[in-house]
């Protein structure tokens, strides 16, 4: 996957890396990635930095602007038409290539903005180390940017506080609130990287935070995820990247935050009765349906006809009830009010319904875990050779959703979005709409 997608750059962003373990080297990546056939929206970049940038690192683009005047800078627009990326810095400064004016760094966004051109900066320096606490004047991150990407090196992981491949050590071991040195495992890397005087410092309030780890590689995965597990403990992280960004496919995975949302709203009209309370293994179905979606990250439940109920047979679960009122107008009035329950925060949501028995937490997980590697916009259920339920939808997806009318649910988008699957057994197919379906049920109890 490419670092791109992965951190959901968009033309006309501003973006801040911040932390240590290889800020230059993602937008390096970047660049590459742009610069090649594979970028479909992003076309042009402009590159400048709030620190100071090695003199070697003048490669960043393919032209570079020193100390640029103000007609300079009023001609980039059409100098992005010829060069597609620029590196703006200030003069060279003791080896150094150093800021360019606050002024500048304004001009360059507003460019950015009206040209759709992504605008990455360099807000922070670390000397090359895998981890970093900041002092008192660092980061300088402008406070319009869109997004700041806070970075690490996984292979700080098993070395301790003490290790020369921190910056400042003294700091780190101050935010993990140690006096003696200590061990950094994955508890203590989200530590330093999710304090606010740590990775989270000086990330303005409007802008989003996706936090990038680096030097992942193929047997450092699991530890990592267990790192992004800590950090979306954190509601200002939005999500986490597992990459090595030196190699030509960077991204191991992205982690965030996936909720469910239960359609259980309908009137069993062909059944003659509620059918997610149908008993099966002695539970209703819609408890079923629950434990399906029990390794989300939140989870809402739908409920329409028989709502009280309804309520009483989940009332022990940890989900969130919301009722559909206008639930016989369709299936589509069910999916956009529990969109609008969980979608606050969540990068993706798998929608579930509460009459299919067979579908567990199994493949539940197996569809997150495709999504984290694809960041595909569907991720789907494929048995019995076609396309079923559940499916998972990106939040790329969420505006039509929140369109849709009448009784269709997220198949009415499917065409327009990129898909994968997941291939699971036939019997997840198996759903309850007559007396002839629940008679099948019952065989297999």
């Amino acid at each position: 996957m490419q670092l791109s997608r992965a951190l959901r750059l968009k033309p006309g962003l501003a973006v801040a890396f911040v932390g240590a373990g290889g800020k230059t080297s993602s937008i390096r990546r970047i660049v590459d990635e742009m610069s090649g056939e594979l970028s479909e929206e992003l076309k042009t970049v402009l590159i400048t930095t709030t620190t100071r940038l090695g003199q070697d690192r003048n490669d960043l683009a393919s032209h570079h602007l020193v100390d640029p005047s103000d007609d300079q800078i009023a001609a980039l627009p059409e100098l992005l038409e010829e060069h597609r990326s620029v590196l703006i810095t200030g003069p060279d400064l003791e080896g150094k290539w150093i800021p360019p004016k606050d002024s500048v760094i304004s001009e360059l966004q507003e460019i950015a903005t009206q040209t759709g051109a992504l605008l990455l900066i360099e807000a922070d320096g670390a000397r090359g180390r895998s981890l970093k606490a900041p002092d008192q004047h660092e980061p300088v991150i402008p406070a319009s940017v869109d997004l700041v990407v806070p970075m690490a090196g996984l292979d700080i992981l098993g070395q301790t506080t003490q290790s020369e491949a921190i910056h400042r050590p003294e700091l780190v071991a101050a935010l993990l609130k140690s006096r003696k040195e200590i061990q950094i495992g994955p508890a203590e890397l989200a530590a330093v990287i999710a304090a606010e005087d740590g990775g989270l410092k000086g990330a303005p309030d409007g802008a989003e935070v996706r936090v990038l780890l680096n030097k992942t590689a193929d047997a450092e995965t699991e530890s990592g995820s267990q790192v992004a597990q800590a950090l979306l403990k954190n509601s200002r992280i939005q999500s986490v990247v597992l990459a090595s960004v030196m190699e030509d496919d960077p991204v191991r995975e992205v982690h965030g935050r996936v909720a469910g949302v239960i359609l259980a709203a309908g009137g069993s009209s062909r059944l003659g009765e509620p059918k997610q309370l149908v008993e099966w293994r002695d539970h209703p179905l819609i408890w079923h349906a629950v434990r399906a979606a029990e390794g989300l990250d939140s989870v809402a439940v739908v409920i329409g006809k028989g709502a009280k109920d309804l309520r009483k047979a989940v009332r022990k679960e940890r989900v969130d009830i919301v009722e559909n009122a206008d639930w016989e107008v369709g299936q589509s009035s069910s999916v956009r009010i529990g969109l609008e329950a969980v979608s606050e925060g969540a990068e993706a949501v798998v929608f579930l319904l509460a009459d299919m028995p067979f579908v567990g937490p199994e493949l539940v997980g197996a569809l997150v875990q495709r999504y984290r590697q694809t960041l595909a916009p569907l991720v789907a259920t494929w048995a019995g050779d076609r396309r079923a339920n559940p499916v998972l939808f990106d939040r790329q997806t969420f505006s039509d959703l929140r369109t849709l009318e009448g009784d269709q649910g997220g198949r009415a988008i499917f065409r327009r979005y990129e898909r994968e699957f997941v291939e699971w057994d036939d019997k997840v197919l198996l759903d309850i709409d007559t007396p002839d379906d629940l008679e099948r049920l019952r065989e297999l109890e």
